[in-house]
């Protein structure tokens, strides 16, 4: 509930604030402000060897591969085309190529899942962030023909700007991977800090990326969307997340490492879909961005609702 307020909060005043000022012009600094206080801090632990469990949970791994970026992207794009519009079905293609998220290990954690199975889920589902974001890249040039024209004539404020993969992987992956080298080699101190008061700081950083993509120029195109346009989005974006639920119950095991897996599949890297949504929206459209809106909502409330349910059923008490 406190995630979801929080939420709600800087989504309010970020839109808030947007249409009183005008909103922000787009900066890239969003993105390694994310990469260093949301990434970072999940990397102190990792070590390279690690990577030796890959050979030893090949079918654990084998599963999620198949789960999120098959069977999950066919779904995404069946709703999506259902929904005849190119932005929603653009943002749940989108959403169905990022899961996990910054709050993912949380939730493995304090479910009883194995924490480091599902922390090297994590990185090597970040890992494919330089393919995912060059695959979708795509997507508006193959899916465009099967869709009627978006409505691009509230979108003079927008970035101009296509997504670069390359940016994404690097800013996100590379650079937070080598201050995580530098932290533990020279400040052991630093890295006892911000474990200490990670949730502190995974929350603040949440409540500012959100607030300020939410105050772009580019978000008050929200005000331009017809009440269908949302309902719609509403409609697509709960139905992609229970078919995720419903694949992650029929294909993981209750076990501490199949709960690993069943977090990674029912949750979607939501904040970095923000993101990259700013540099797409002039592309698909106002309606892009509400599936990612609407999935904040859905996926911090249904997440917790999981856990409990999760930690229920093997007889231990939510923390």
């Amino acid at each position: 509930m406190q995630q979801i307020i929080l939420v709600v909060l800087a989504i309010v005043l970020g839109l808030g604030f947007g249409a009183l000022t005008g909103g922000f012009a787009f900066s890239s600094l969003v993105c390694v402000v994310a990469g260093v206080f949301l990434v970072t801090p999940s990397l102190f632990k990792f070590d390279t060897h690690d990577l030796k469990l890959v050979g030893h949970h090949m079918p654990t791994f084998g599963r999620n591969l198949a789960i999120n970026y098959l069977i999950l992207p066919l779904i995404a794009l069946v709703i999506g085309f259902a929904s005849r519009d190119i932005g929603i079905a653009g943002a749940l293609f989108l959403l169905a190529l990022l899961p996990g998220g910054g709050m993912v290990m949380m939730w493995i954690k304090t479910s009883g899942a194995n924490p480091k199975l599902g922390f090297i889920l994590f990185m090597l589902n970040l890992a494919l962030l330089l393919p995912v974001t060059l695959v979708f890249s795509q997507f508006f040039d193959l899916a465009s023909p099967y869709f009627p024209a978006p409505d691009l004539s509230q979108t003079t404020a927008a970035t101009g700007r296509s997504v670069r993969p390359f940016a994404p992987f690097v800013i996100l992956i590379v650079i937070p991977f080598l201050l995580s080298r530098l932290a533990r080699a020279s400040s052991p101190k630093l890295i006892s800090f911000v474990e200490r008061h990670q949730q502190i700081i995974s929350k603040a950083t949440m409540f500012g990326i959100v607030f300020y993509l939410f105050s772009l120029s580019t978000s008050q195109m929200l005000f331009s969307v017809e009440l269908m346009a949302l309902a719609k989005a509403v409609v697509a974006t709960a139905a992609f997340y229970a078919a995720a639920v419903l694949v992650a119950g029929m294909v993981t095991k209750d076990t501490p490492e199949g709960r690993a897996v069943y977090w990674h599949v029912v949750t979607r890297y939501i904040t970095l879909a923000l993101i990259l949504a700013v540099f797409s929206i002039d592309t698909f459209g106002a309606t892009f961005i509400l599936p990612v809106m609407v999935a904040y909502f859905i996926q911090i409330g249904a997440a917790g609702a999981l856990r409990s349910r999760m930690l229920a059923r093997s007889g231990a008490m939510p923390a």
